[in-house]
């Protein structure tokens, strides 16, 4: 028994004594234990103090520890009894002072280290630029994987996985920082996809009141389930792209309130905010998903809020007129694909009333866009196909009004039952009724051309005069006849103002042109003063002048040549001797236009070709500084100019103006191509493009036309020049042009 307390009065010294007294304890206990196997006198000296050791009196751990701060451990058991076991609580400060106690031990005894196993380093927590980018790229492939899934499960089965459409609308919310961007322009994109898949062909409405008290089959309460969930998604990603769009443009004052959704919508993890590029992006694709929207499902629910978002960003220009271009671009396809007519109405009543907001100061886009419209069906009357109250005239009328008295009460019912049943079936099919076709584009034809007459009469010098033109040009037929006399007195004080360019100038011409070629043919109105107008703005064509230009000059030239009996001969040799001009000073494309029309004069009347005759004698003198046709005696020159066109580098020239010097023969010598001869003007243009060109150098003379002393332009000798050149780059050499004789 003695022994045991031994022991456990060994354990208890030890548990007080330092790590570096333990550690010297130890080493002289096994320097002691040698010394006494190989010394037998000192081991008796040991174990008399051990017997002396053994006299004091002990105690347990248990019995002189404060049992509050003991922790008892497992018993063991021995040969000679049951051993209780017991550890002392540490504290934080003895924790300290063993640390402190350990430290000046390491100091003391420097030799004595942990063993390298033990020891672990510390993980980097700085990545690369590989490691950083490929995180991303994992984050990213997770996020499209999922989007993917997500869209895949919702197009399979609609209705039951409709449920689907918030988890994919979250992901247009991503708040990583490292792939919000990206991951926010994936989810847009493939959720405008999938609604556009699974939207129904007709409008959604609302059940709740129309239910209310029905009792409706498990199949209809499904469909009505779906109905619901498709709605209230469709309307809360609507909400999401006009904040995405109005965060990235800056519209609104965001961060003035952190509460705000749209603040909300540029914040990521950690209360970072998106780079104002990075919401830029975001913002264009927001608005393309709404333009897309707009034009797939116009005959959708909340289409009035895709247009109240669209119009006004019309005229903006934001994003370096992207904005304005994507807006007015699903406008255009909007107006083109609408069949009946009533999204157009509402389409046009936003865009009037915005550009008599802004005082009719808005880009000539806006206004441009009404020229999409379809407005063939104005003012058609209902035939046989309308309803039963429209029917095609009174005998019908009055025959179904004897068939019906003639009906007994329930056929009567049953034929009020068909009729209303028929009404919600062409109503569901979205079927083109005439009638309601010819209301609409009647009312959208009011809003055109009073936005067209208030501009005409008010703002003269508003950028939109140029829209409005064309406008009236391409409607004048749908004008009532009581307007024409006042709109021919505007638009001839127009042109006489002087303040019009070269292209409002021929737009007012062909405006005039064509309202006298219709209704206003019964009105005698002088056109003379349009023809002048026309002549004198045709000489300004150039080199510089756009394709649309000549095109219009064009057009209205073809515009006077219906109109045969009204327009005398000097008028038309005024204007061909005038087209034959221009002809040397415009490129190849338009110079084509216009041999293309001095063609069609050629053929319309036969007497042009008195202008290709050099005998033919006049009394007159030409005089091409009058700006009256009539009066510049055209009749007494002749088209000397084609001879010139002879000699165009450009082949196709060449031959036109060969083919009208020889009296446009139809085949033989000097006829053209007939695929070529068909073509438009605008067509011709195609020619003028830089991979249709021949080489710019002057062609060779023939050798028979060569004379002695006689110095050209060698286009061999600029070929090769050019050849050196760019094969030579590092020499700074300059083209010669000196002149060579041959």
């Amino acid at each position: 028994m003695a022994l045991i307390i031994e022991q456990n009065h060994t354990r208890t010294s030890k548990r007080k004594l330092s790590a570096h007294q333990c550690v010297e304890k130890d080493r002289e206990e096994r320097v002691g234990s040698k010394r006494r196997k190989v010394d037998v006198s000192e081991r008796d000296k040991s174990t008399d103090d051990d017997a002396e050791l053994e006299d004091v009196p002990r105690h347990a751990t248990w019995e002189t520890e404060d049992p509050n701060q003991m922790h008892f451990l497992l018993p063991l058991k021995t040969k000679f009894g049951i051993v209780h076991q017991s550890a002392v609580l540490r504290d934080q400060a003895f924790e300290e002072d063993s640390d402190k106690e350990l430290e000046e031990a390491q100091e003391t005894a420097p030799s004595l280290q942990l063993p390298t196993t033990l020891q672990v380093a510390e993980p980097s927590s700085v990545l690369t630029v590989a490691q950083l980018f490929a995180r991303r790229h994992s984050k990213l492939e997770e996020k499209k994987k999922m989007i993917a899934d997500l869209s895949t499960q919702i197009i399979n089965n609609p209705e039951e996985n409709i449920g689907l459409l918030k988890k994919l609308r979250s992901l247009c919310g991503e708040k990583d920082a490292d792939i919000a961007a990206t991951v926010r322009k994936y989810a847009m994109i493939s959720l405008t996809a999938v609604v556009k898949d699974i939207t129904p062909t007709y409008r959604i409405q609302d059940w709740k009141e129309i239910d209310k008290g029905v009792k409706l089959s498990k199949d209809v309460l499904r469909l009505r389930q779906f109905e619901q969930l498709l709605l209230s998604n469709y309307r809360l990603f609507l909400e999401l792209l006009d904040k995405t769009v109005q965060a990235g443009l800056k519209e609104k004052d965001q961060v003035s309130s952190k509460r705000s959704k749209i603040f909300a919508l540029t914040l990521l993890e950690g209360g970072e905010e998106i780079l104002q590029s990075s919401l830029q992006g975001l913002a264009e694709v927001a608005l393309t998903c709404l333009c897309d929207l707009a034009v797939s499902l116009s005959h959708f629910n909340f289409c009035n809020n895709i247009l109240a978002i669209l119009v006004p960003r019309m005229n903006s220009k934001a994003l370096n007129g992207k904005v304005s271009q994507l807006c007015c671009g699903a406008i255009e396809r909007l107006f083109e694909g609408d069949m009946v007519g009533e999204v157009s109405l509402e389409a046009v009543q936003l865009i009037t009333k915005m550009v008599k907001g802004k005082n009719y100061k808005a880009k000539p886009e806006v206004l441009r866009t009404f020229l999409h419209l379809r407005l063939q069906h104005v003012g058609e009357q209902v035939g046989a196909q309308g309803s039963y109250e429209m029917a095609e005239n009174k005998a019908k009328r009055k025959e179904f009004k004897m068939k019906i008295l003639k009906m007994s009460k329930g056929q009567r019912k049953r034929l009020k039952e068909e009729k209303k049943l028929d009404q919600e079936l062409r109503e569901t099919e979205a079927v083109e009724r005439t009638e309601k076709k010819s209301k609409f584009q009647t009312e959208t034809i009011k809003l055109v051309f009073l936005t067209y007459f208030r501009i005409l009469k008010h703002a003269t010098n508003s950028p939109l005069l140029p829209s409005v033109l064309e406008g009236l040009a391409k409607f004048a037929h749908l004008i009532n006849i009581d307007f024409f006399q006042d709109l021919m007195s505007v638009l001839h004080s127009l042109a006489e103002a002087g303040t019009l360019s070269n292209r409002e100038c021929m737009l007012c011409v062909l405006t005039a042109f064509e309202i006298l070629s219709g209704q206003g043919a019964a009105l005698n109105i002088d056109s003379r003063q349009f023809y002048t107008q026309l002549y004198e703005a045709t000489l300004q064509l150039d080199a510089l002048s756009q394709k649309e230009d000549v095109i219009l000059a064009m057009d209205c030239l073809d515009r006077m040549m219906r109109k045969r009996r009204e327009v005398s001969m000097l008028r038309i040799f005024g204007f061909v001797k005038r087209l034959a001009t221009v002809s040397l000073q415009l490129l190849p494309g338009a110079s084509l236009a216009i041999l293309t029309t001095i063609r069609k004069f050629m053929n319309t009347y036969s007497q042009c070709q008195q202008l290709l005759d050099t005998e033919c004698i006049a009394g007159e003198l030409f005089r091409p500084d009058v700006f009256d046709p009539e009066m510049s005696h055209a009749n007494s020159t002749v088209v000397w100019e084609l001879t010139l066109q002879q000699r165009h580098y450009e082949p196709t020239v060449r031959a036109f103006a060969t083919h009208v010097l020889l009296g446009v023969p139809s085949q033989g010598k000097g006829s053209v191509n007939a695929e070529l001869a068909r073509k438009t003007c605008s067509e011709l243009f195609s020619i003028s493009e830089v991979g249709n060109l021949p080489n710019l150098a002057q062609p060779h003379p023939h050798p028979s036309q060569k004379k002695k002393g006689l110095y050209y332009y060698s286009d061999r000798g600029i070929k090769s020049q050019l050849i050196q050149q760019a094969a030579s780059s590092e020499r700074d050499s300059s083209i010669d042009f000196v002149f060579r004789k041959h």
